[in-house]
């Protein structure tokens, strides 16, 4: 048993120095060779006990021939993977050939990757993360007991004030029942400002920036409505015989969109809200009086939106928005 430790002691001592400036490869080799040459001479010790304490400096030596990154390695090291972490935002920002390249490495590692990750169930995902919103019922056509349960349950359209957004979704907008919100738009800037002279001016963008910012968005309706881009700006003021416009008009196109809201900042606008398609035969209309502070959330699936001023001068705001729905 000396004898054994004596050999491999020599093999540490006399063959370290002439290891250490192998390749990898050539290290790995060798001592593969000395555990086979040992395994030949019936050198190792039959339990495994035994030959981990044979093949303990071979293990040792082993260690001793990789050593750790010294200070320098270690700064170089640093410097590699910073360099490794910057280099893809130093691409995209180069742009051009750069941003092209790095998008054919990444789908080549995808690819790669494909027999150990299947990645194309995520990619052909819709959404990742659920929306506590989405509507799983999906977009139902209009059914004509739709409109008879709208036209008997809900005579006249309801007013309320600090309501939940949660409540607007869920028990009107869903059911294609109108509201009206008494304080719609009583915080907003523009129930105090805007005026029929402030508000001659060019209908570009600069200055639908700037009337951007004298209201906000309705705190009334839910996170889940995602907001027109344009709005309207609905504006009259009296006539030259003094009297006031007596047609009706129609709110603008909005196909594909569920919802439209209409804020009174100054006057009175006079709604109608008349039913659609089939409910046309079955309802009747609705017609409301918005005071200043006042908003009207119309659902507009079944609704038609007109309008007309009822005061001298009256000024209102007009978008419409749309939610996610599942298509089945």
């Amino acid at each position: 048993m000396v004898g054994r430790r004596g050999r491999a002691r020599d093999i540490s001592s006399n063959s370290a120095s002439g290891l250490s400036s192998l390749p990898l490869a050539r290290k790995l080799a060798y001592f593969d060779g000395e555990f086979e040459r040992l395994q030949r001479e019936r050198r190792l010790p039959a339990s495994r006990s035994g030959r981990l304490r044979v093949l303990e400096p071979l293990l040792r030596c082993g260690a001793c021939l990789s050593p750790g990154p010294s200070g320098d390695g270690r700064l170089a090291l640093a410097a590699g993977v910073l360099l490794l972490l910057l280099l893809p935002g130093c691409l995209l920002l180069c742009g051009g050939p750069a941003t092209r390249f790095l998008s054919f490495c990444g789908r080549v590692l995808l690819i790669q990757l494909l027999p150990y990750w299947d990645w194309t169930l995520y990619s052909n995902t819709d959404c990742l993360i659920r929306n506590p919103y989405y509507f799983a019922r999906g977009l139902e056509s209009l059914q004509l007991t739709d409109c008879i349960n709208v036209c008997q349950k809900y005579p006249t359209v309801e007013s309320l004030q600090k309501v939940d957004p949660k409540v607007v979704l869920q028990k009107y907008l869903r059911q294609n029942l109108p509201l009206v919100i008494t304080d719609g738009a009583e915080e907003w800037v523009a129930l105090r400002e805007f005026t029929v002279p402030f508000l001659i001016r060019n209908c570009n963008k600069a200055a639908a920036k700037v009337i951007r910012g004298f209201y906000q968005r309705p705190y009334f309706l839910p996170p889940v409505v995602e907001l027109a881009e344009s709005n309207w700006l609905l504006m009259a003021s009296q006539a030259e015989n003094g009297g006031t416009e007596d047609k009706f008009i129609k709110v603008g196109d909005y196909d594909g969109d569920l919802l439209m809201w209409i804020a009174q900042l100054q006057g009175v606008f006079e709604i109608q809200l008349l039913p659609k398609d089939m409910c046309a035969s079955n309802c009747t209309h609705y017609t409301l009086q918005l005071s200043p502070g006042e908003a009207v959330a119309v659902p507009l699936q079944m609704w038609e939106v007109q309008y007309r001023p009822f005061s001298s001068t009256a000024i209102g705001i007009a978008a419409t928005g749309n939610w996610l729905q599942d298509s089945r």
